[in-house]
């Protein structure tokens, strides 16, 4: 009786190596599986992202913008949480993002007006986080998304989602590195969420970052300083500044030392208060110095709102982008498309991109809109002629089956197929699109298409809305052109 228990014992005994061996496999499985994702993340983020800051106005100017701290902007547990009209404190000349970033424990949010430069210092903050990630196996891995995409929610939900989609990550590693604090999330644009929305994207985020979620993740986000304060709640993120505009006199004098080629410009901005604010941005100073580089004062001078006002230094922009000699770049040939083409390509583009509350579209992979719109604007859009006769792609779209990685993607590319046939954007062939973002028109965004600026697309947009039926018809026909 004894032999026999000393072998069941001896038999248990071996049973519970082989299992530990086994889980021991397991657990070295896992790891390797979290190691080689973790790995790609970084690369595609790293080549998808960086390619971003090759075209920079902050870069075009060469004027340093001003960062100050604005504390008040975020909930405060122990404050009465209302937004102080205080405009904080001035940081030091040369305070980059990624020092305010670690000063507050990796959890910023980002204010500034349009054009400010917000999203060029999140793209900065991303590439130097991920050039970390390179570097350290055990930094987080800095990801870069589009708020514009969340539609509602839990913001977990939609991170894991975002990163199966932009970055082909899976969900179980996604969710292994949220655990481990081996993940950053660099989040673009809340004021571009759905007016509707944006309370309860601010509820969300909180929510993802309070004690019974991710209390320690690294976050940054940003908005626009005026939607922001228009805003009920507040985030709860550890600290937050905002952008400053540069001072007139910077603007003076850099249009001084750009010398002759920009003095309808300076003698204009000189003479004209509301046309120097306008140029104390980055953003419209590079498009204004564009613009109206060897352009008389009086080309320059115009009245208006402010807001009228930028749209006829955008237009002038076009104009110039699309005719402006390239032979020192060794493209001494004319343009490929005229500036009807272009001009009627972008408005159309940006209207459509409006009625789909879209920032971002992708040429290769027309269907992404409808998978990234709203029911509500599906549904809106579903009632119009032709979205009518495309109404398979609306059923598609809707019920969110397919995607390029699901197992029916011969269902998928004869859907994509139906697009292209039906054309929502027929007129954004590759060669176009390459050569509206090489004359810094468009810019690559991911895998993806956008406007150098969002006020850009509004006001194409807002352009193309004010047109008749009949003349909408003359620019659809016009964008055909070959």
């Amino acid at each position: 009786m004894g032999a026999l228990i000393l072998a069941g014992v001896a038999l248990y005994i071996r049973h519970l190596r082989a299992r530990l061996a086994d889980s021991w496999d397991d657990a070295e499985a896992d790891a390797g599986q979290l190691q080689r994702g973790r790995k790609a993340l970084v690369h595609r983020v790293h080549h998808t992202w960086t390619n971003d800051l090759e075209f920079r106005w902050n870069d075009a100017v060469r004027l340093e913008v001003g960062l100050r701290d604005f504390p008040s902007a975020v909930h405060d547990p122990w404050g009465s949480g209302k937004l102080s009209t205080a405009a904080g404190t001035p940081l030091p000349a040369g305070t980059a993002l990624r020092t305010m970033f670690e000063q507050h424990g990796q959890q910023l949010l980002v204010l500034g007006a349009p054009g400010a430069g917000k999203t060029v210092h999140l793209l900065e903050l991303t590439a130097a986080l991920i050039e970390e990630a390179r570097a350290d196996a055990d930094a987080p891995v800095p990801v870069f998304l589009l708020l514009t995409n969340w539609r509602g929610g839990p913001l977990d939900d939609w991170l894991i989602s975002e990163l199966q989609h932009r970055y082909r990550t899976s969900a179980d590693v996604t969710r292994a590195l949220l655990a481990q604090g081996k993940i950053c999330f660099i989040l673009d644009g809340l004021d571009e969420v759905d007016l509707e929305r944006q309370e309860e994207c601010i509820s969300r985020i909180n929510a993802f970052i309070s004690a019974d979620g991710y209390p320690h993740c690294a976050l940054a986000v940003s908005c626009r300083l005026i939607d922001y304060q228009l805003l009920s709640q507040r985030l709860t993120v550890n600290g937050a500044v905002t952008v400053q505009p540069l001072p007139v006199a910077a603007v003076q004098a850099f249009l001084h030392a750009a010398g002759n080629r920009v003095q309808g410009l300076r003698a204009a901005a000189a003479a004209d208060p509301d046309l120097a604010e306008l140029l104390t941005t980055p953003l419209m100073l590079g498009v204004a110095v564009l613009a109206y580089s060897g352009v008389d004062e009086s080309a320059v001078r115009s009245a208006g709102t402010l807001e009228e006002r930028r749209g006829l230094v955008y237009d002038a922009f076009l104009t110039r982008m699309v005719t402006r000699d390239r032979t020192l770049r060794g493209d001494p040939k004319p343009p490929r498309f005229s500036v009807d083409q272009v001009a009627s390509r972008l408005l159309l583009m940006a209207r459509e991109m409006r009625r789909y509350q879209v920032t971002v579209i992708y040429p290769s992979d027309p269907l992404r809109i409808m998978l990234q719109a709203s029911p509500e604007v599906l549904e809106q859009l579903h009632s119009g002629r032709r979205i009518r006769l495309m109404s398979v792609k609306f059923q598609i779209a809707q019920l969110r089956l397919l995607s390029s990685t699901s197992p029916s993607r011969l269902l998928y590319r004869a859907a994509i197929r139906l697009v292209r046939f039906a054309a929502l954007f027929p007129y954004l062939r590759k060669d176009f699109v390459h050569f509206a973002c090489e004359r810094a028109l468009l810019r690559r965004s991911g895998d993806g298409v956008a406007f150098i600026h969002k006020t850009f697309q509004d006001h194409l947009s807002q352009r193309a809305d004010g047109m008749t039926p009949r003349e909408r018809d003359v620019l659809y026909r016009q964008a055909l052109k070959p």
